[in-house]
């Protein structure tokens, strides 16, 4: 099948799963203010409430001729301007649970069962997680902040067996909530970070930064059964390294992988010569003093 799913303004789908029966799951954002294909009878909510741009959920059929849960997700306020809420990251759980990350200036993003539940300031990650089988507020388990003072922007999710949720992204902010930590400060002007909560959402396992003194994002992640973390993003020359497949930056910016495991373990060393170049190329979206994304974003 191939569809259209969008309002009468801008959409875009940033993010997407497939659970075992076939079944997809997808997250972006919508501008449309109320004519976004959502479920009225079980959507959380059912149309923007007063953003300039909201986040989306969505869940279809085998046949992606049903639309089987969809809703709006975002707030209404920000203290900088009208806000702008982005799905960014998707995964899915045995039981059909969605989990969901993005970015938002909201100061009133939806919470429920947080642990962190107001925001940290400017504009702050947001992990979600979704059970479609039920209806409005119910079908939310729980939502909360993720961020310090400055801006941070969740970009990629994963869950394990046990419903433990990691999420990846990238924080300007020096105050970014940690535990025990590999890289306990941020090292340059953008730094990678990578938490892992608890399958309530109540308390971090971990979080930490990743970087060196140059400027670092992470988009992407995958867990094991045994809960290692793998991710992926881009980086400058001084990426803190471990046992590495290649040991020096070969370019400007090159791509990053890295594992991290559920065990306390020393900080990589880091190693590579220090180098302050701003990324260029293909690098984008890299946060600064201004609210990412700072324009109606295009598909």
């Amino acid at each position: 099948y191939s569809s259209y799913l969008g309002g009468t303004d801008l959409e875009a789908g940033k993010a997407i799963a497939a659970d075992d029966a076939g079944n997809a799951y997808l997250t972006g954002y919508t501008r449309s203010p109320t004519n976004f294909p959502t479920t009225p009878a079980t959507a959380y909510q059912t149309a923007n409430v007063g953003g300039y741009i909201d986040a989306f959920f969505s869940k279809l059929s085998t046949t992606g001729g049903g639309l089987l849960y969809s809703t709006y997700f975002g707030g209404s306020a920000s203290p900088y301007n009208t806000p702008i809420d982005v799905g960014q990251g998707i995964a899915i759980d045995a039981s059909g649970h969605a989990y969901l990350t993005g970015f938002t200036e909201s100061s009133n993003f939806p919470t429920k069962n947080a642990k962190q539940p107001a925001s940290g300031g400017f504009t702050d990650a947001w992990i979600a997680r979704f059970d479609p089988t039920l209806s409005g507020n119910a079908s939310l388990i729980y939502s909360t902040y993720l961020g310090g003072s400055d801006g941070d922007l969740g970009y990629g999710i994963a869950v394990d067996a046990s419903g433990r949720v990691y999420v990846v992204g990238h924080t300007i902010s020096t105050d970014f909530p940690t535990r025990d930590p590999l890289q306990a400060n941020n090292n340059g002007s953008v730094d990678v970070f990578i938490t892992a909560l608890n399958a309530s959402a109540s308390d971090y396992v971990y979080s930490t930064y990743l970087g060196g003194d140059d400027d670092e994002e992470g988009y992407g992640i995958a867990v094991d059964q045994e809960g290692n973390a793998y991710l992926t993003g881009y980086a400058g020359p001084n990426f803190p390294l471990q046992n590495p497949l290649q040991a020096a930056n070969a370019g400007n910016v090159d791509a990053f992988v890295a594992k991290i495991t559920q065990d306390a373990s020393p900080p990589p060393t880091p190693t590579g010569t220090p180098h302050t170049a701003t990324p260029t190329g293909t690098a984008t979206h890299t946060p600064t003093s201004t609210p990412t994304p700072t324009a109606p974003p295009v598909p």
